[in-house]
């Protein structure tokens, strides 16, 4: 089993990195979502975009991400 995951490919996810008026002044394919900067995720790459806003269908959707609640339990 251990075999098998060294070779699973990771996943890999496109960025693009947005100027202060939302415009498009980069496009990454990443492991991982940048550290800092102005980036979010898209469905794919598109070298049109760049100096343009994204268009809407082009965004990926945050995801939610999940919260524990611990609820105390009266003795």
């Amino acid at each position: 089993m251990f075999a098998l995951d060294l070779f699973k490919r990771r996943q890999r996810q496109y960025f693009a990195q947005l100027d202060l008026r939302g415009h498009c002044v980069a496009l990454w394919e990443l492991d991982q979502p940048p550290a800092s900067g102005n980036w979010v995720r898209v469905h794919e790459l598109d070298p049109r975009w760049i100096g343009r806003p994204l268009p809407a269908h082009a965004v990926v959707a945050p995801q939610p991400r999940h919260q524990r609640s611990w609820r105390l339990q009266h003795a």
